[in-house]
């Protein structure tokens, strides 16, 4: 096979991938209603709802995530917030919006018991303390808009879901970290597709830290956090067990209901996603050593024949495997961080960007042999040896759910 045919032969399989990815995204869109756009009946009784809210140094945007939460229109509600040995003045907030109302109560934690990452050891005495119906898992700086509980619980309850997740909006405040944002956001529609949720039997699941609406009963049927107690991708893995575990799981996007920045600037973004990025490999190296050479490759391989002469047949195609990423890229950001869609012409520095995320995030993994998060170390032995991998469970328990249709837009 000569090198132009096998370059036309890559260049071709990665437009018919992008445009796969483009269908699914765009079948998503078309199908199914955003959460502000669903209409729907309410419950004859609310059932309680317990919001369960991690926070670890927190201090710079907790009151405002937390009012934002005090401020519902939900009638049945509390909210567990989880002061995790933080270092700064998270937990005296904490302590002062308590006092103010009533349906506030604050854990304070100061120490790490064995075997469990500290978040996700939050988040279990959070579950455990709380006394709804439903649990909400979120995080201490997400802000949500009024009728936000009130809109998923109802939702949840019309069409029968055990766990329902309401994707949010990013708030990304420059050029190139929106751009970042965008691709990473992309490349776990890659992994992840919703929309396939309502289809039993498949192996579709989702889960999001910002917004996980799980029925207690579910959630004590998958043995909640303990089984994801040394778990780095919990909100994923939760997802994933109750998916398995045969729970109905609807997730709409939030039109902007739900927003969260993601961390402050493009370098706290990318130094976020130190510990993450390999736990997304399951803590596999062979399987990182792929994704990265993928990542960057799907960035590169379009343009390569701007530098070796390539046979004239293969240009469509490379045009289209790099025209689609553009449009991809500029169309997350303009509905998911609020950009104006120029993003989309740095989606190939967001994909080799974050291919050395991966890179750098597996390196660091294996040169410590562990990872630090939230002051804490935590060994990579112990990290492979109880992580609950996807692939070592079935779908055949995964039950399906109908949809709403998408409401027609008046003209």
């Amino acid at each position: 096979m000569s090198l132009g045919i096998a370059y036309g032969l890559a260049v071709g399989l990665l437009a018919l991938l992008n445009i796969g990815l483009v269908a699914r995204l765009a079948a998503f869109r078309r199908d199914f209603p955003t959460l502000r756009e669903w209409e729907g009946p309410e419950p004859a009784s609310w059932p309680k709802l317990s919001v369960i809210v991690p926070c670890r140094n927190e201090a710079a945007g907790v009151e405002k995530a937390m009012s934002s939460l005090l401020a519902q229109d939900y009638p049945n509600l509390e909210i567990v917030a989880v002061d995790d040995r933080s270092e700064d003045a998270t937990g005296a907030i904490l302590d002062a919006l308590a006092v103010k109302d009533s349906r506030l109560t604050v854990l304070h934690l100061t120490d790490l018991p064995e075997g469990w990452l500290g978040k996700n050891n939050a988040a279990h005495r959070g579950a455990a303390r709380a006394s709804g119906e439903w649990l909400l898992f979120t995080d201490g700086d997400v802000v949500f808009e009024r009728d936000a509980l009130k809109r998923s619980v109802a939702f949840a309850e019309a069409h029968g879901l055990g766990h329902f997740v309401a994707l949010p909006q990013f708030e990304a405040h420059g050029l190139l970290e929106r751009a970042f944002v965008s691709t990473f956001t992309i490349a776990l529609a890659i992994k992840l597709n919703p929309s396939q949720l309502c289809v039993p039997r498949t192996w579709a699941y989702v889960g999001v830290g910002a917004f996980g609406l799980v029925r207690r009963e579910a959630y004590e049927k998958i043995g909640g956090h303990t089984r994801l107690a040394f778990e780095v991708a919990d909100d994923l893995k939760l997802g994933l067990l109750l998916r398995r575990g045969g729970v109905a799981q609807g997730c709409l996007t939030s039109d902007g209901m739900v927003r969260v920045q993601w961390q402050h600037g493009l370098v706290a973004t990318l130094r976020g996603l130190e510990k993450n990025a390999f736990s997304g490999c399951e803590w596999n190296t062979a399987l990182a050593i792929a994704a990265i050479v993928g990542v960057a490759g799907a960035a590169l391989l379009p343009y390569l024949p701007l530098l070796v002469p390539a046979p004239g047949w293969t240009l469509p195609l490379a045009f289209l495997a790099a025209a689609l990423p553009v449009v991809l890229v500029a169309a997350s950001a303009r509905r998911l961080s609020g950009g104006s869609g120029i993003e989309g012409l740095l989606a190939p520095v967001g994909a080799l960007t974050l291919g050395g995320v991966i890179a750098w995030s597996t390196l660091l993994a294996l040169l410590r042999r562990g990872i630090v998060w939230r002051g804490t170390f935590y060994p990579l032995r112990e990290l492979r040896r109880r992580c609950v991998r996807e692939w070592g469970m079935s779908a055949k328990d995964a039950i399906g759910w109908t949809p709403p249709p998408r409401p027609r837009r008046r003209v």
